[in-house]
């Protein structure tokens, strides 16, 4: 697509289509300054990513950890694609594969909002770990809170999706279903992984 089409297109659909036609090198310019911001965001309002796809209040945490904490975050996350896409497509690039996921993952930062209001602060924390029992204790915000993930989640899913296939140069319905197995085993080894890291500090 050229760039006056693109230009002509409202901001929103641009905005759906980022990962199609965003450069590598902007990819992982933009993907590391979302992740310096979301590293600067969780010191400041102590929250911890506690795996892909979320985040928890937690006590004082250096701004060295908190960007450590979302680097691994980023890695864990992509591993698993880089791997399936590699065995997809051989001549996959590692650093296109994991800049493009990693601009793709700006739009979960958007889950810590809601715990950036001090009187939800407990209420959020219970929905990270346990939803069931969040809807028992507060159900307008576990609802509210329901709404945003699934949002977020769909949105970031997409993104990614144009990310993984782009960084192939495939995509078709092997490239989808690879992708979808891919990132769904990915949210639970970024769990496993932080929730052991936790242990150990």
């Amino acid at each position: 697509m050229s760039k006056t089409k693109s230009a002509k297109q409202p901001f929103w659909l641009r905005m759906l289509e980022r990962p199609k036609h965003i450069g590598k090198t902007n990819a992982l310019l933009l993907g590391v300054a979302w992740l310096i911001i979301c590293a600067i965001l969780g010191w400041h309002f102590r929250l911890v990513p506690i795996s892909s796809c979320g985040f928890t209040v937690s006590g004082y945490v250096s701004l060295s950890w908190m960007l450590i904490y979302n680097i691994i975050i980023w890695v864990v996350s992509c591993l698993l694609l880089f791997a399936l896409a590699v065995l997809r497509k051989r001549s996959t690039g590692a650093l296109e594969t994991f800049a493009r996921l990693l601009y793709a993952r700006w739009p979960v930062t958007l889950l810590m909002i809601p715990a950036m209001f001090e009187s939800q602060r407990i209420a959020y924390a219970t929905f990270m770990s346990e939803p069931s029992l969040c809807f028992e204790q507060t159900p307008v915000f576990a609802t509210l809170m329901a709404i945003i993930w699934t949002i977020v989640m769909a949105w970031y899913f997409y993104w990614s999706y144009w990310a993984f296939s782009r960084a192939q140069q495939k995509s078709g319905l092997i490239t989808f279903i690879i992708f979808v197995v891919g990132f769904g085993l990915s949210y639970p080894l970024s769990k496993i992984v932080m929730t052991e890291l936790y242990a150990l500090m």
